[in-house]
């Protein structure tokens, strides 16, 4: 089998610990990019994130955004085809978490909504500037959503796993949901039926690509979905057990330029 595109997901797969991606890995995607290869991004982050990596590397102008309910454009940042939750669900979810004290996330469209605990946090500590560029911060997001009839695609939570649970306990009853995470400390909550496996049979799609054409490769519980969808699932060496499971091929891990490994492997 001959693969035409490679999916990658960002932290732990294209960023390492320290949130950068090594020459190596850039090196790697440009050698793909030549032999033809559709390259896209697949992540949890909001279009202007996604966007600000995807112009920085030989990415294709689609990409899969916010967790897989998004397909978007990097060059005008525009959102082609998204997925959300009902407006009273949405609010919902977002009353359990805004409360507490965890970092919340609320994306709705290219906006994230974030209240000022959250806000106080990332401004210290979050540097990626397409972030910071489509946040509002609003002290009863739960409230705005409701008041402007907003639709959400994705809400993020992160912090203590104790607190989490509570909040979860709240949200889990809630229909039309689906709860992953991308690690211990967080979790996400998406409209079901959306995923990251989806989003990419779509825009596998719009470029002409089938499932079995593809190689996605992922770290975390929210990459199990893109990988189930494609012909050739690579975890790499920092992935959860459960994740490495699902995969046809291992790769290094985040620190060892592991992208690169198997882009090299697979498309040779």
């Amino acid at each position: 089998m001959k693969y035409r595109l490679l999916a990658l997901d960002l932290d732990g797969t294209l960023l390492n610990s320290q949130k950068e991606i090594t020459p190596e890995v850039r090196k790697a995607l440009a050698w793909a990019k030549e032999r033809g290869v559709y390259v896209v991004l697949s992540t949890g982050r909001i279009v202007g994130e996604a966007a600000e990596f995807a112009r920085e590397l030989p990415c294709e102008d689609l990409m899969v955004t916010a967790g897989g309910t998004a397909i978007a454009t990097a060059s005008d940042e525009r959102i082609l085809q998204s997925w959300d939750m009902p407006c009273e669900i949405g609010a919902k979810a977002v009353e359990a978490v805004q409360s507490r004290p965890v970092r919340v996330m609320i994306y709705v469209g290219s906006k994230i909504y974030i209240n000022e605990y959250s806000n106080r946090d990332f401004v210290a500590n979050y540097r990626v500037e397409g972030f910071h560029a489509n946040k509002i911060v609003v002290e009863d997001i739960a409230g705005e959503i409701r008041r402007n009839h907003l639709n959400v695609t994705k809400v993020y939570a992160i912090g203590e796993r104790a607190v989490l649970e509570q909040a979860l306990a709240e949200i889990r009853p809630l229909p039309g949901i689906t709860i992953t995470s991308s690690g211990s400390d967080n979790f996400e909550l998406l409209p079901a039926g959306a995923d990251k496996g989806r989003a990419l049979t779509r825009l596998g799609e719009l470029l002409g690509v089938t499932p079995d054409e593809m190689v996605a490769i992922g770290d975390s519980d929210n990459d199990a979905e893109m990988l189930r969808a494609v012909g050739m699932p690579v975890a790499m060496g920092n992935a959860d057990a459960a994740l490495k499971n699902l995969a046809k091929y291992i790769t290094a891990d985040c620190d060892h330029d592991g992208v690169a490994q198997a882009v090299y492997h697979l498309f040779k």
